[in-house]
């Protein structure tokens, strides 16, 4: 009884926190114009309603996810995971005082390995099932919301159908998206559509994404598609082909490994505007992020944030506003026109690349402590129904802890092993989902569907089995 008042009283304070800091008068939650990260009026963020009812399962990749450098976060996400698990094993048998320092140091090791394989499990269950992330929403009817940037099973690494691709795109409020292939420009206007699907749908503008140079991936948006466009070492001639023979524009694609002189020669070179944000690749570095917006203003060139979108996670977190004259009364074909239009004329005051949240630069410290950091700026983010949802959750699931510990079985073990179980189930329909996409286009998608499926049967099986000798080893068994 008394473990059980202390956990409560744990319980609480967590909630109580998490409340503060949700409640407090500063949000890092956008929208926020990428170029100075100043709060934009007249548009809001919003995360989709019905993910509020289980939002603890999706913590974790939303921690991680709104870190400047997303892979770095994960690592040290995972790290912490595994010393806090090992650490709390060794508390707990030291005060026992029933194991050797051997046996003690192997328990450790196996609690943080469990730890770590579990929120490695949930986490990759979310990268393979999509959970929809933010929904830009403008309150302009001359603003129109596009995403220039994105892939579907037609690229060689890309993991979703067309269908699939268009539908993401308008749950998360785009009112344009160009789908940009690697190497292949295709035409990717859907077809056989009623009036009113079409309407309902994104503007599609088609492209293509290719080598440029040595360290510059480039996207080419085109409005003829007619035309065929490959890899090059050239920019200059590659830019001049877009503009003459497809109507069309070119924005760098902004990796970590550009130089300050490449971003200079690109310029130089004619294209139309580079990416300030890409949700598929980690923050830029501050200098070079500085060099881009210096070289951008001296030469007029537009800024644009994009999803990069290949089919992982649905954690859309960019967005551009592009203000068009009567835009919410455009035909879909119409707006994509026009947005391209503004590319092309390099109308930098009227593109505004939006990204959904903004806490500081990367550092290495940050990374570090990435664990705190991150859950402080989630904490933030979050909605009130978000709150009461953890408020829900975290009582529902101490309650069910200290029934199963009242009849004599090991709760913790438990509810550790159905959590695993539901993620490894949820992992085989994800998987066999994501097989049926690839199924005939590329061999990526279809090998990731596999394996998709078979992380999901080992999670399932280690579950099961685990579950059942922990029922066995409690004082009762049902």
């Amino acid at each position: 009884m008394k473990e059980h008042r202390k956990a409560a009283l744990i319980l609480l304070s967590g909630l109580a926190v998490l409340t503060v800091l949700a409640c407090l008068p500063y949000a890092p939650q956008g929208p926020f114009d990428a170029r100075t990260y100043t709060r934009l009026a007249g548009m809001r963020v919003e995360q989709h309603a019905w993910t509020a009812f289980i939002e603890p399962l999706f913590a974790p990749m939303r921690i991680v996810s709104g870190a400047p450098n997303f892979l770095v976060a994960a690592f040290s996400v995972l790290l912490w995971v595994f010393l806090g698990a090992a650490a709390w094993r060794i508390v707990k048998d030291l005060r026992a005082r029933k194991k050797s320092a051997l046996r003690v140091a192997f328990a450790a090791i196996q609690s943080g390995l469990v730890a770590t394989f579990s929120l490695l499990l949930l986490l990759f269950l979310f990268v393979i099932a999509r959970v929809p992330g933010w929904r830009l929403v403008v309150h302009n009817p001359s603003e129109i919301v596009a995403d220039l940037h994105s892939h579907t099973v037609i690229s060689h690494d890309g993991l979703m159908s067309l269908k699939t691709n268009i539908d993401l795109h308008e749950s998360c409020g785009y009112d344009v998206e160009a789908i940009t292939e690697h190497y292949i420009l295709t035409d990717h206007k859907p077809a056989g559509l009623s009036p009113s699907e079409a309407r309902r749908l994104p503007g599609i503008l088609s492209g293509v994404e290719v080598h440029t140079g040595r360290r510059a991936m480039a996207i080419a948006i085109c409005r003829d598609t007619d035309v065929k466009l490959g890899p090059t070492g050239d920019t200059a001639s590659f830019v001049k082909r877009v503009h003459s023979d497809c109507g069309g524009a070119v924005l760098v694609v902004t990796l970590k490994n550009l130089k300050a002189s490449d971003v200079t020669r690109l310029a130089e070179d004619g294209v139309d505007g580079f990416e300030i944000a890409n949700c598929g690749h980690p923050g830029l570095p501050p200098e070079l992020r500085r060099q881009v917006l210096a070289t951008c203003r001296s030469h007029g060139l537009v800024l644009v944030a994009d999803t990069d979108w290949h089919g992982w996670t649905g954690l859309t977190r960019t967005w551009n506003v592009i203000k068009v004259p009567g835009g919410a009364v455009l035909s879909p074909s119409r707006r994509a026109d026009a947005v391209l239009e503004k590319l092309r004329e390099h109308d930098s005051a009227d593109i505004i690349p939006v990204v959904a949240g903004y806490m500081g630069e990367p550092s290495t410290a940050r990374a570090v402590f990435a664990p705190i950091v991150e859950t402080v700026r989630y904490a933030m983010e979050l909605s009130p129904a978000q709150v009461i949802s953890w408020w829900v959750w975290g009582w529902a699931v101490f309650a069910l802890w200290i029934a199963l510990e009242k009849k004599g079985f090991r709760a913790g073990d438990i509810l550790l092993a159905l959590l695993v179980w539901g993620t490894g189930a949820s992992l085989i329909a994800a998987g066999i989902s994501q097989t049926m996409q690839g199924m005939g286009t590329t061999a990526f998608g279809f090998h990731v569907g596999l394996i998709t499926i078979g992380v999901g049967v080992i999670a399932l099986g280690i579950s099961t089995y685990r579950g059942i000798g922990f029922l066995k080893k409690s004082d009762r068994f049902l």
